[in-house]
């Protein structure tokens, strides 16, 4: 029983599965070097204006990178998917499989009360909370250990972005890295929250949580890779997806501009 059917467990399966519509684009153009252009964002907050040489058009911006399903062997496993699929990018030939292998665990076993609500279980700040595959019931893990494992792979080459604006993460996807981002399933702030108790105290979360690939951006729509279907360059929102972001804790990872292994364009 992983992540989904915990929903059922919690008596939420029909908010779970009710997500917000968003674009996807079939014709997905390698990114091409241009010269620099600014790009027009507007913000929840503000409208920004960033620079970028990697353009598929004048009015947005997105890096190719192939797409990886978290399906089916790895039902709640769209962190390390997401990993997999910005390794892939700087050529690392390593699998989602075996990043989930390798990723560090939260053994703490988690608790239910009588109505099915959860008592007590693992922290993500310091492990992987539950089952990964979904054989068992299974949360995430958040951005610490994921950028070990990444600094574990190409060491020394880990850039944690979490706190930082999002304007500052969508600039650093304007140099051509793609940014592991949390989010929610609907890309849109959710209001069913939880708290539980870990080892290292309360655990506030939500069982929405999602992680995908922030791969490019336009005035009015980040474009994803979405482990849980496996689409390249999805559209959703920049607005609630910012907003989603900021809920889930600012978090973002990806890689330094000084890796070795980075692609030249």
């Amino acid at each position: 029983m992983g992540r989904v059917q915990l929903m059922t467990v919690m008596m939420t399966v029909a908010t779970f599965f009710c997500l917000v519509n968003v674009g996807v684009n079939s014709d997905i153009p390698t990114s091409k070097q241009h010269t620099t252009e600014q790009i027009t964002v507007t913000l929840s907050d503000q409208t920004i204006k960033i620079a970028s040489p990697i353009t598929t058009s004048p009015r947005r911006m997105f890096v190719h990178v192939p797409a990886v399903s978290q399906m089916p062997a790895l039902h709640n496993g769209c962190e390390v998917t997401s990993l997999a699929m910005l390794l892939d990018h700087y050529h690392f030939d390593v699998t989602n499989t075996q990043l989930a292998k390798e990723i560090v665990k939260d053994p703490t076993p988690l608790t239910l009360g009588q109505n099915g609500q959860i008592i007590s279980w693992g922290n993500p700040e310091y492990g992987f909370v539950g089952s990964i595959s979904g054989t068992a019931p299974g949360y995430g893990v958040y951005h610490r250990p994921l950028a070990a494992l990444l600094d574990k792979i190409d060491p020394g080459q880990a850039l944690d972005l979490t706190g930082s604006s999002f304007a500052r993460v969508l600039s650093v996807v304007a140099t051509g890295r793609p940014v592991i981002v949390w989010t929610t399933l609907t890309f849109a702030p959710v209001s069913d929250w939880m708290t539980w108790q870990s080892p290292e105290g309360p655990v506030r979360a939500t069982l929405f949580e999602h992680t995908v690939l922030l791969v490019g951006f336009g005035k009015n729509h980040v474009y994803i890779n979405n482990p849980l279907t496996g689409t390249a360059a999805e559209a959703a929102p920049i607005q609630l997806f910012q907003e989603s972001w900021v809920q889930m804790g600012r978090q973002a990872v990806t890689v330094k501009a000084a890796s070795p292994r980075s692609p030249s364009n």
